[in-house]
């Protein structure tokens, strides 16, 4: 095997900016029109395990109830480092493109494997599987709608922690997609102090590779990824030493509005395929609210 088998966190988060068009096409739909603008962009945020993880995009389909409704597909693959877009940074996709107002039940996200890599910390290089992802893309399945001259954003998220896998020597993406409301999102901003324990293990042990785990609701208990238990965190990020204060943070951004429970654990590399035993530190809630970034620090 190379590497790591159990990759850490990775998210990444396709922005979908729906703006009002200066000029509206005439017909149908009343004065409002019946065409928006959209862009669209990736985020992701770091993984211990890789130096790099780099999909090809070679187009966007929005899909309708009767079928693909729209499809941009790009002149040459753009292929993105997701670890250069972390911390709430994203790369575009699309930029200012027409798309027709109504309602729709998913994107697709159309990939071309063959030139999509990995590269792990000790610089090796692997590609990157995607079942049938070269063929059928990576879907989202969510009904969403764009309104006749209005505005509407939203945010394609997938955890890679629980999506990334290495199985007979292949690192493979087989992501579940979520999607956000992008103008009704908030972040939170996590500091852990360098002098923080958790369980009998210091923060800053060589043997501590720290993450944050967000669940949820208040007052969760923390589990592991796994495919049993019914409790699962929604994000996970490992945490970024910062060198002028010698604490360590990480700003999780893209979380709907709503409470949430934090917890940070020293085992990075969590299996999602299996349950493993993580030692977690005692719990913070935390509340979302749009457009604002609450600050959880432990202790």
């Amino acid at each position: 095997m190379h590497g790591v088998e159990k990759m850490d966190t990775m998210k990444i988060g396709a922005l979908l900016s729906f703006l009002t068009l200066s000029t509206l096409l005439a017909g149908c739909g009343g004065s409002g029109g019946t065409t928006g603008t959209m862009s669209l962009s990736v985020a992701d945020t770091p993984v211990d395990s890789a130096s790099n993880v780099v999909v090809a995009f070679t187009g966007v389909q929005l899909q309708r109830e009767s079928g693909t409704a729209k499809t941009f597909n790009f002149a040459s693959p753009k292929q993105i480092d997701l670890m250069a877009t972390q911390n709430g940074n994203a790369a575009p996709l699309l930029d200012g493109v027409t798309v027709p107002a109504g309602d729709y039940q998913g994107i697709r996200l159309m990939i071309d494997a063959s030139q999509s890599s990995i590269t792990l910390t000790d610089g090796s290089v692997y590609p990157l599987t995607v079942p049938s992802g070269s063929q059928t893309g990576l879907k989202l399945v969510s009904d969403f709608s764009v309104a006749a001259g209005g505005r509407a954003d939203f945010m394609i998220d997938f955890n890679l922690r629980k999506a990334v896998t290495l199985a007979n020597d292949n690192y493979i993406l087989a992501p579940a997609l979520r999607l956000l409301d992008n103008q009704e999102v908030g972040e939170v901003a996590i500091m852990v102090r360098n002098t923080f324990m958790i369980g009998d293990a210091s923060i800053t042990s060589a043997t501590c590779s720290p993450a944050v785990y967000v669940y949820s609701g208040s007052n969760v208990t923390p589990v592991d990824i796994n495919t049993t238990s019914t409790i699962q965190p929604i994000e996970t990020a490992s945490l970024s030493l910062n060198g002028a204060t010698s604490n360590y943070v990480y700003k999780v951004a893209f979380l709907a509005p709503g409470d949430y429970t934090v917890a940070v654990t020293c085992a990075a590399n969590d299996d999602p395929t299996a349950v493993d035993t993580l030692t977690f530190s005692g719990t913070k809630n935390a509340t979302v609210t749009t457009g604002t970034a609450t600050s959880v620090d432990f202790p």
